[in-house]
């Protein structure tokens, strides 16, 4: 766990029972791996809204198919003696079902670190493939990103001469070849791209933002911060938007490219509030994961999420006792995180800490009030009339679930125009409450339609103002 810290440090430089889900409906998974003092889960990321990957140590990685209801361990090279990086969330990427690729150091530390090894799969992870990028002493591999199966990054950092190197390949890591690297990279495209510098162990500004146009060969500075606070984690949705996330409550925001970069300062977290991970679905809504203190204080962890780009924000308060390492969401309605876990010694001095990381799963994006009303579980679906019916502008709607299944409710206008989505994604067994908000639109009768497996129900709505 304490070789986790420091390559986040060194990568800078670079009876009758009531469950409220709204805004706190983070719910715990089980992670399979033992605790130990080096567990920690790295990065994950779902390729459909039931399969998904985490980054583990040692080589290994975790997968469900179901989820995340379970999740199983896979250890392409059982034999290999491999290492990798959970802090920060950037050794794993997959771009489809089909092709995963998984970043490691040669080596059971960074104390011992001398290579760097990449694991790919092109068939979803039943086989996998390993290329050593690197054997010279000190080198760890630690980034990977691609953005189709041909073009890919990579970055191997040095812990002995504190010299990062870069690597790009054109056919699916086949072949690899140098490139101009700038730091902590993010590709939106086969040529375009960013990157990060400066950080904690570094911690004076200015820090630099770079922009690339020609797939890493060139960069050119976009933006120079000289303002406390170095950067943690960079994303963005399009070729135009996109967001930087570091310490001392620092977002900073573009809408046009990294022209210009606006810094976000209405999310009522602590001014020591360090950033770690973030996940944007498109320019409007994203989460992000920080605290709401000063770190050494043992804050609250929290993930800040907005509907529309920053103008306003919510905080989510999984349930989890240290930093959150990575987000991820299928859609605007289903999410899942990992996060650092201590379990034993936490008290303690970091060489006796007992870690084992936390995997969180929130379905509805944390907007809608789920309730288990009481010990009689449904034994048939049912979809009741919303209440009170007429409405002025929110109304209730009940509905309830005999066994675990994929549910979707929607609304649509008279002339059955689909107006929104209010549910959409796996529920488990139990009895839910969901409000539907008919501020923004006009009076007249409205219908909302449940589908839960081959079960279909259609209730009309009267809007009146």
């Amino acid at each position: 766990m304490c070789s986790m810290k420091k390559v986040f440090l060194v990568l800078s430089l670079l009876g009758t029972s009531h469950i409220s889900l709204a805004q706190t409906g983070w719910i715990q998974q089980s992670n399979p791996i033992a605790p130990s003092i080096s567990n920690s889960l790295g990065k994950i990321q779902f390729v459909s809204l039931i399969e998904g990957w985490v980054s583990a140590a040692n080589g290994n990685l975790l997968h469900t198919t179901n989820s995340g209801t379970s999740w199983n361990i896979v250890t392409p090279f059982p034999n290999d003696t491999v290492s990798s990086i959970a802090d920060p969330s950037i050794s794993m990427c997959w771009i489809n079902q089909t092709h995963g690729w998984k970043m490691n150091w040669l080596g059971t530390s960074l104390n011992n670190a001398h290579g760097a090894v990449i694991h790919q799969t092109t068939n979803g992870g039943i086989s996998w493939t390993k290329k050593i990028l690197s054997t010279a002493p000190g080198d760890a591999g630690l980034q990977v990103q691609f953005v189709d199966e041909n073009n890919g990054w990579v970055m191997i950092y040095n812990f002995v001469s504190g010299v990062a190197k870069y690597l790009r390949t054109i056919d699916g890591g086949a072949t690899w070849n140098s490139f101009n690297g700038a730091g902590i990279f993010y590709f939106i495209d086969s040529k375009n791209g960013w990157a990060i510098t400066g950080g904690d162990s570094h911690p004076n500004p200015p820090f630099k933002i770079y922009k690339t146009t020609d797939a890493g060969v060139n960069w050119a500075e976009q933006y120079s911060d000289n303002s406390a606070g170095g950067y943690n984690a960079i994303q963005f949705t399009d070729i135009n938007n996109g967001w930087i996330i570091g310490d001392n409550s620092k977002i900073l925001k573009t809408t046009d490219g990294g022209a210009n970069w606006i810094s976000i300062s209405n999310t009522g977290i602590n001014s020591n509030a360090k950033s770690k991970c973030l996940f944007f679905i498109d320019a409007s809504t994203g989460w992000i994961g920080t605290n709401d203190g000063i770190i050494d204080n043992n804050p609250g962890r929290v993930i800040l999420f907005t509907t529309n780009g920053g103008s306003t924000w919510n905080k989510q308060s999984p349930p989890i006792t240290n930093s959150i390492f990575s987000i991820f969401f299928w859609d605007k309605n289903n999410g899942w995180l990992t996060a650092d876990n201590c379990v034993q010694n936490c008290n303690g001095a970091d060489s006796l800490k007992i870690w084992q990381g936390a995997i969180c799963h929130l379905a509805d994006g944390g907007q809608t009030a789920v309730h288990e009303t009481n010990n009689s579980m449904p034994v048939d679906y049912s979809l009741l009339q919303n209440y009170p019916n007429p409405f002025n502008p929110v109304t209730e709607i009940n509905y309830f679930l005999p066994k675990t299944v994929f549910v979707t409710i929607k609304v649509y206008d008279s002339l059955g125009k689909e107006i929104t989505t209010l549910v959409n994604g796996i529920k488990l067994r139990g009895n839910y409450k969901i409000d539907f908000d008919g501020s923004e639109l006009a009076s007249g009768i409205y219908f909302y339609k449940m589908q839960a497996g081959t079960f279909v129900s259609t209730k009309k709505l009267l809007l009146l103002k």
